[in-house]
C-alpha cells in the first residue's frame, strides 16, 4: 500500500486537498469576477476566492448530511479543478450516488439575446453537438450563470465545479478542493471504494510538497 501510495502521490497532488473549510458562503463583492478571463490584471492570473463553502457532513444535525441521489456535480472537461472532482468520483465510485451534468468546453455569450450582456461563459449544449456533453436535467439551464441567478448570485463567478443539493435545490459547495476531500470522507457508506483513502494522514508532507509545484504550474497554469 506504501508503494502504492508513493506511485500515485502526484495524482494527490494534482487533487490538492485542503486543510480547511468554511462551512458558509462568502459574500461576493461587486467587484468579483464572472469567469477566469476576468481574473486576469496586468498580465498575471490572480485567482478570487470562491463564494460557496458548505459541507456535507456526517456528523449529527449536519445541513447537508451524506445521501445516495441528493448531490448533483456540474463539471466542464476544459477546467482542471473540476477534473479533479471527477477523478475522485471514479476512483471512488460515485458515479452511481452523485450524478452529473457536463457543459461545453468552450465559452460562450450567457445571454446572446442581450446585446449589452457581454459575458461569455459555460454553456450546457446536446450531446449531438458535443461528445461528452451532459445537459442539466435539474434546472433545465442553458447555462451555469443560471444556476448562480437561481441561487440569487448576480455578483459572483459563475465558476464549475457546483455541488448541487437536489433537495434543497441549492448549490452547496463551489470549491473544488473542498468536494474532493466530501467525495473522500463523507460518502464512504455508498461508495463502491470506501477504503480508497486518497489523503492519508502518513503522506500529508509529502502532499503539500507536491502541491507546492503542481498547484502553481498545472492547476493554475492553464490559465497563465
Amino acid at each position: 500500500m506504501r508503494s502504492y501510495m508513493r506511485q500515485g502521490k502526484t495524482l494527490f497532488g494534482i487533487v490538492r486537498f485542503s486543510t480547511s473549510s468554511t462551512n458558509k458562503r462568502t459574500m461576493a463583492s461587486s467587484t468579483k469576477a464572472h469567469t477566469a478571463m476576468d481574473e486576469v490584471q496586468n498580465g498575471a492570473f490572480v485567482r478570487t476566492e470562491t463564494t460557496y463553502r458548505n459541507k456535507i457532513s456526517k456528523n449529527q444535525g449536519a445541513e447537508f448530511p451524506p445521501e445516495k441521489d441528493r448531490y448533483h456535480l456540474y463539471v466542464s472537461y476544459a477546467c482542471p479543478w473540476a477534473s479533479r472532482c471527477l477523478t475522485v468520483r471514479a476512483l471512488k465510485g460515485l458515479e452511481d450516488v452523485i450524478s452529473l451534468s457536463v457543459v461545453s468546453a468552450v465559452f460562450k455569450k450567457t445571454k446572446p439575446e442581450d446585446e449589452k450582456d457581454t459575458h461569455k461563459g459555460w454553456v450546457f449544449v446536446d450531446e449531438k453537438e458535443e461528445k461528452g456533453a451532459i445537459p442539466d436535467p435539474l434546472n433545465q439551464a442553458k447555462t451555469v450563470r443560471e444556476i448562480y441567478e437561481n441561487n440569487n448570485d448576480t455578483l459572483g463567478k459563475y465558476t464549475v465545479p457546483i455541488l448541487f443539493d437536489k433537495k434543497k435545490n441549492v448549490i452547496v459547495n463551489n470549491e473544488s478542493a473542498e468536494i474532493i476531500r466530501m467525495f473522500n470522507d463523507e460518502f464512504n457508506d455508498f461508495a463502491k471504494n470506501p477504503t480508497l483513502d486518497l489523503h492519508p494522514e502518513g503522506l500529508w508532507e509529502e502532499i503539500e510538497e507536491v502541491n507546492s509545484w503542481v498547484y502553481p504550474n498545472i492547476n493554475n497554469g492553464v490559465y497563465k
